[in-house]
């Protein structure tokens, strides 16, 4: 019997060892209430970090939140945030395929739709599928990721799969609003009969409540003559973000609306959102010879050269666009075609410009701010400082008080006289302005506080979202250390 026992000795302690490891192991990943309590404590610092727009220190604060508890989503949905944010969405989908392998399934699949939809934001809308796509492979039930798939199909072009999506059953609240509201867009392209009866069967939220009634005004207004239904049709799908709809409306019927000046307007329109330039520009000419919108036409006509790189085109275009305009000119209109200028190193066509529009429109301010921009470029201090003199006697919007101080603290920064009464203005207006802590760090400078100027430049560099004054700072700042 003894010899018996002795046979299974070596099992038995092999099979305490197996089960002791085992132990070791479950009781090594169960997550103590200790933990859950740290976790939430380090994820409340990181919340009141990103308020506080100190990216930096919040994204810490998330990777110790990881660190504590590795299986949990909401510190990967703060780092994803702060990252697309940042413009840094490359290392967001980085932190998604390698961070977050210990999340389960429907966490990841939470994670890839975030960043799909930080690419839906930029027009990126392959990467987009991409990460939807990557999302919905894992298996799990996400039908908010299903929505956000049907609605990069329709980006795409693909307008079957899109239907595909959107048909499926499962949506709720918001989601089977905006399910159904798409869902009526792309019956209307053959039945709009269909569509209407479709879109009838939801009773919007507050927040779709808009898209429903613009859909409902146009299904009302629909008559027999087939071109204007379908112009009115393709204005709601290219100004909701949807240009191929508007293609797939208003292409067959090219020749039938050739006479039509919204219609071929609206073709262009499509055209060109859908990045398909060359037959922008040509349906868009066709527009022009019906007469009237062209400042529209020619706007739209200039963004399409400009992407085809064919610079002389585009200013003619441009130009154009704005002698049409005439005392109505569209702020956005001059704001874009004067960057480009600057961007193409053509300061003088620009001073030019703006001298011509000051004179039609001698006391707008949009147009007195981008005169110190232009001037500035050029060096020409002596007019930077008279149209200064000039915005200090107009109303301006806090946006442009804004860009006023923010040029008239940069003319003054290097010179002998004080500029604190501009700083004190200009953060009251708004206290994470970039420019504010860049200047203010100046200041210290001057004052030999490096240590408070240090801490302004990374202010200044943490609230720069659209990276306007950071190789600056980044520069001075490491001067200071």
């Amino acid at each position: 019997m003894k010899k018996e026992f002795k046979k299974y000795i070596p099992w038995i302690v092999l099979l305490v060892i197996i089960l002791s490891l085992s132990l070791w192991y479950l009781l090594s990943k169960r997550v103590t209430q200790e933990q859950i309590d740290q976790y939430g404590l380090k994820i409340e610092e990181a919340q009141q970090y990103t308020e506080a727009r100190q990216y930096s220190v919040a994204m810490d604060k998330y990777y110790e939140a990881v660190d504590i508890v590795p299986k949990k989503v909401e510190a990967y949905e703060g780092l994803i945030d702060i990252l697309i944010l940042k413009n840094r969405i490359d290392d967001a989908v980085e932190v998604v395929e390698k961070s977050a392998k210990p999340l389960n399934n429907q966490d990841r699949s939470v994670l890839y739709e975030r960043v799909g939809d930080g690419f839906m934001q930029i027009g990126k809308y392959q990467e987009a599928y991409d990460m939807y796509d990557m999302g919905l492979v894992l298996g799990v039930k996400n039908m908010s990721l299903e929505l956000s798939l049907g609605k990069v199909f329709l980006k795409l072009g693909y307008i079957d799969q899109a239907k595909d999506q959107f048909e499926k059953g499962g949506y709720e609240g918001d989601e089977k609003a905006e399910s159904i509201l798409l869902l009526s867009y792309i019956y209307a392209l053959e039945d709009q009969t269909r569509a209407k009866k479709t879109f009838e069967t939801v009773d919007p939220s507050e927040s779709m409540t808009a898209y429903y009634e613009e859909l409902q005004s146009v299904f009302d207004s629909l008559n027999e003559d087939s071109k204007f239904n379908a112009t009115k049709l393709s204005r709601i799908y290219v100004n909701n973000g949807y240009p191929y709809l508007a293609i797939k409306l208003l292409e067959p019927i090219k020749e039938d609306i050739s006479e039509y000046l919204e219609g071929m307007y609206f073709l262009g329109r499509a055209y060109f959102e859908f990045g398909n330039y060359e037959k922008a520009v040509e349906t868009l000419d066709g527009a022009l010879t019906l007469g009237g919108m062209e400042t529209d036409i020619l706007w739209t006509k200039g963004r399409a050269y400009m992407l085809m790189n064919d610079l002389d085109n585009m200013e003619r275009s441009y130009d154009s666009a704005i002698g049409y305009a005439g005392s109505n000119l569209n702020e956005d209109l001059a704001n874009e075609y004067i960057d480009i200028l600057l961007s193409n190193k053509q300061g003088l066509k620009a001073s030019e410009l703006i001298k011509n529009l000051l004179q039609l429109l001698p006391d707008e301010p949009f147009l007195n701010i981008l005169a110190v921009k232009i001037y500035d470029s050029l060096s020409e201090d002596v007019k930077v400082d008279f149209y200064l003199n000039k915005l200090s006697t107009l109303t301006l919007t806090d946006s442009q008080k804004k860009e006023y101080l923010r040029w008239k603290i940069g003319s003054m920064i290097d010179g002998e006289e004080s500029i604190d009464n501009y700083l004190v203005e200009l953060e009251n207006l708004d206290k994470f302005n970039p420019y504010y802590q860049y200047f203010l760090a100046k200041s210290q400078i001057k004052e030999e506080e490096n240590e408070l100027a240090i801490q302004s430049l990374e202010r200044a560099i943490e609230y720069d979202l659209s990276y306007q004054i950071t190789q600056e700072a980044s520069k001075l700042l490491s001067s200071l250390r």
